[in-house]
């Protein structure tokens, strides 16, 4: 690793750690994509009412204007974070570029200088097109892999990214390693399979979901240590039968089970467009999840006005969903011990407003330390003048950080927002 990437990775190491050893207010807050405004944000409870309120609870944690100068992204579908350094590596599906994301000085976005950079672009050295990546993530060891849907530019295949030269990037000769290709996705490189999320387990068990012809959940494991997962026996299903006692359709989104080991979470629309949380269980031990009982509703909502695209599993058992048609996150909440979410254990947690168009891809991030005053502008814990100063050398230079009001741009109405709450001298 060169010395750029050291630094880095250390700097963010030490924020990451202060963050999570900080006051016992603190708290994760919320990363999530507006494919349409082309910006990741990011919410952060500020007054701690298990709610996040726009704009004061809503900040920007990327878009084009960033100090690096990366390219803005369009369309992002995908990200992931790397837990032991807050690493973050996205792909959209407009440029087909995979960017990296690290907050350096620990303010809670990666806005910027040295916080953003396009990672892998087509066309290179590997001669791979991740033209339509679908999932992310990382392996214990903080391996990064990504997830493609094949067309006409690129295989059904995930990919293990390898900075071979150091540089930050995944652009030279055999630094993108096909992990399951053409074989375990069928005979063609566009054949019957629509692979979409995936996660790997700590004992190193991969899950993908598949949408399409093929709907369900599927495995992957490098039994015989060779770099592959989609060797004879490596690669199987897991979950596709309606014996199981929900029948597969189609979706995207799979996450484990923050408060069940071994159980995972999936999405799916049903017939009639009918939006369905199913947690997946192997009950018996014997490698699948198609027996009976060990696929359950958990949540179902056949409201017009509702599209499910991601979920998030909380240790607590809570699990949030983004609702892309309202434009909104919910809470699921098993208030009765039922195992079970109703529609009245639904509580709606954000909606968008202002400059947030739209709420698709959502994960958890580690708050920022101290946790953000929209008065406390410096964030040095206090409400006085050097704010004032801190705000007007941000709006006069026109910067994204003086866009206090969240609107999309820098004027009068984000010096009015400000005195509004600099003067009632707090969040």
């Amino acid at each position: 690793m060169n010395r750029i990437l050291v630094v880095r990775a250390s700097v963010a190491t030490a924020l990451m750690v202060a963050c999570l050893a900080g006051t016992a207010a603190a708290q994760d807050s919320l990363l999530f994509a507006d494919r349409d405004a082309n910006r990741l944000w990011r919410l952060t409870d500020v007054n701690g009412d298990g709610v996040f309120q726009y704009p004061d609870e809503a900040f920007l944690w990327f878009d084009g204007t960033n100090e690096a100068g990366t390219q803005g992204i369009e369309n992002i579908n995908t990200f992931v974070m790397r837990s032991s350094d807050g690493f973050v590596l996205g792909r959209d599906q407009v440029f087909s570029n995979v960017f990296a994301f690290i907050d350096l000085n620990g303010d809670g976005d990666a806005m910027d200088a040295g916080e953003s950079w396009v990672a892998e672009a087509a066309p290179n050295a590997s001669s791979v097109n991740i033209a339509f990546p679908t999932g992310a993530f990382f392996d214990t060891t903080g391996r990064a892999f990504v997830v493609n849907a094949g067309n006409g530019f690129g295989a059904d295949a995930i990919y293990e990214l390898v900075d071979v030269d150091a540089d930050g990037r995944y652009n030279s000769t055999g630094e993108i390693l096909p992990y399951c290709t053409t074989g375990a996705f069928g005979a063609t490189p566009n054949g019957p399979f629509s692979p979409q999320e995936a996660f790997m387990t700590d004992a190193g068990d991969g899950f993908l979901r598949n949408s399409g012809s093929l709907n369900g959940v599927y495995t992957f494991s490098d039994v015989d240590s060779n770099g592959r997962g989609d060797d004879a026996g490596e690669f199987k299903v897991w979950w596709n039968s309606v014996t199981s006692g929900v029948t597969p359709s189609a979706g995207f989104a799979l996450e484990r089970d923050a408060a069940r080991d071994g159980s995972l979470y999936t999405l799916q629309i049903a017939t009639g467009g009918i939006d369905q949380l199913v947690r997946l269980t192997d009950l018996d031990g014997d490698g699948d999840a198609n027996d009976s009982g060990e696929a359950v509703l958990a949540y179902v909502n056949n409201a017009t006005g509702f599209s499910a695209i991601d979920i998030v599993s909380l240790p607590n058992g809570d699990v949030l969903v983004t609702d892309n048609s309202g434009k909104r996150i919910i809470r699921l909440r098993d208030a009765n011990g039922d195992n079970l979410f109703s529609a009245a254990e639904s509580t709606v947690v954000f909606e968008s407003a202002g400059g947030i168009t739209e709420v698709r891809q959502l994960m958890v991030i580690p708050s920022p330390s101290p946790t953000p005053c929209p008065a406390d502008f410096n964030n040095d814990g206090g409400v006085d003048g050097a704010d004032i100063e801190a705000f007007f050398g941000e709006w006069e230079a026109g910067n994204s950080a003086a866009d206090v009001n969240r609107d999309g741009g820098v004027d009068g109405s984000d010096i009015e927002y400000f005195f509004q709450r600099w003067e009632a001298g707090g969040c």
